[in-house]
């Protein structure tokens, strides 16, 4: 009787609890399962494990190779090539099962990934330095063993050793110092020699962005781009591509800016009483004339440098696009590896298909946050997400067909939290899931976006939800 009147208490107190829906579940963090222990060891201590692990194995793999025992079993000697080669790769293997231990495979391959990116800068920037160190190295150890061989011919009979002889045998390694000091000083002439020729090519491509004219400014953005393809070092690439994203982010009208208007003027006239005078006000403000066109021409030169077969690649730098209204995305086959890719707040148009197909997202942080898709046509088919973190939070996909068919999600966190699915169809038919976590949390509108799990399979059952994949349960309520 008490469970009865406890029933009918709260059903009075809760008149919809039936129709509400359970409460979301956060899936937990994949990468949260490890022992705490290995969660919060530093990445020094691993690396300094992992490499003491790599060669205690390659050792014992060398030596066990070089038992009797071993080769009587094998049926004849391992060769020495062989079995240093079989000895790498036991050390390889067994470091990188050492690493997986303490972090995700996820974080591993964007570790590797930044560790190139790094890589590719450091060395990109002083290719001529690189080069005078490697003729250094290669003159001193000639001339160590030119001093070596004539030392020894001409010192045969230490007895008796002349200052003739003494020269002779000394005089590899004084050339080879002299060399290297004429060297030195030969690169830091042309360092500085290429520093202020960058300089000049700079300010100019710089002014003619800044120029009243449409065809300037166009060729403004030429001149900026060949002169960040000829820069030799990573910043100053940067630097080219901070000018040319930054006048993206300019404030920028689509019908103001695609006629012919170089100024707008307004009158103003405020009335006065008797005896005062009327008081007229004048202002005027410049456009840029067609700037547009000048728009489309930085979107498609820098998609250009982004794809695989450009002759000079930008993947490794950053790009800031935030706020940004892209008339045009030709995104498609693009590769961003860089520390970060940011488009929070771009909104891209209505007028053309946003494509980024088959595009490549290796950057530390790849940003979607607050974007506005409006295209007729949104694709990110066969699109690879490998960032750390991948964010579409706040993003509102309104046209009427948004694509993710195919795409990779692979790296470590995806979150498309607080999103809007307004469009017409949104579909995710064959993506794939493989990161620590994506969250769908909290959407603002959730309207015909389809995943393969909620396809029924042949033998008429949904297929399993990926463990990464929250909320749960599914779908987002």
């Amino acid at each position: 009787m008490s469970e009865s009147l406890t029933e009918a208490i709260d059903e009075l107190a809760n008149p919809n609890k039936a129709d509400k829906p359970p409460e979301p579940q956060s899936h937990p963090d994949p990468a949260a399962r490890r022992p705490r222990l290995m969660r919060r060891t530093p990445a020094p201590v691993i690396v300094a494990v992992a490499l003491v692990a790599a060669a205690a194995t390659g050792w014992a793999t060398r030596w066990a190779l070089g038992m009797p025992a071993v080769q009587d079993a094998l049926g004849k000697p391992v060769p020495p090539l062989a079995r240093i080669a079989l000895a790498v790769l036991a050390g390889v293997l067994v470091g990188v099962f050492i690493a997986w231990l303490f972090r995700p495979a996820q974080t591993l391959r964007r570790g590797f990934r930044s560790w190139l990116t790094w890589l590719r800068r450091r060395t990109a920037r002083v290719p001529l330095l690189a080069s005078v160190l490697v003729a250094t190295v290669v003159g001193l150890a000639l001339a160590a063993w030119a001093t070596r061989v004539i030392g020894a011919r001409a010192l045969a009979h230490p007895a008796s050793p002349t200052p003739v002889d003494v020269v002779k045998a000394a005089l590899p390694a004084i050339v080879a110092v002299v060399v290297a000091i004429v060297l030195v000083l030969a690169y830091r002439r042309q360092r500085d020699s290429e520093r202020a020729q960058f300089a000049q090519r700079f300010g100019a491509a710089s002014a003619q962005l800044g120029s009243p004219d449409v065809a300037v400014r166009v060729a403004g953005v030429y001149a900026m781009a060949a002169v960040a393809d000829e820069g030799n070092s990573h910043e100053r690439r940067q630097r080219c591509i901070d000018v040319l994203c930054g006048y993206l982010r300019l404030p920028f009208d689509p019908k103001s800016a695609s006629n012919h208007l170089t100024e707008f003027v307004s009158k103003t006239t405020w009335s006065a009483t008797a005896p005062a005078t009327n008081i007229e006000e004048q202002r005027r403000q410049a456009i840029r004339q067609n700037d547009g066109e000048v728009r489309k021409t930085i979107v498609r030169v820098i998609a250009r440098h982004l794809r695989r077969d450009a002759d000079t690649s930008w993947s490794a730098n950053d790009f800031d696009f935030t706020g940004v209204l892209f008339e045009l995305a030709p995104f498609a086959e693009t590769r961003f590896r860089g520390r970060y890719a940011s488009f929070d707040g771009a909104t891209f148009g209505d007028h053309d298909d946003t494509a980024f197909d088959g595009a490549l997202f290796a950057a530390e942080s790849v940003s979607f946050d607050g974007a506005k898709f409006k295209s007729g046509y949104t694709s990110f088919e066969g699109a690879r997400f490998k960032s750390r973190n991948t964010s579409f939070d706040g993003a509102t996909f309104s046209g009427p067909t948004i694509s993710f068919d195919g795409a990779r999600f692979t790296g470590e966190y995806v979150s498309f939290q607080e999103a809007a699915f307004l469009g017409g169809e949104t579909t995710f038919a064959g993506a794939r899931f493989k990161c620590l976590h994506a969250a769908f949390d909290s959407p603002t509108s959730w309207n015909n976006v389809e995943f393969d799990w909620e396809t029924p399979q042949e033998g008429g059952s949904p297929a399993t939800v990926p463990r990464c994949i929250s909320p749960r349960p599914w779908p987002p309520a």
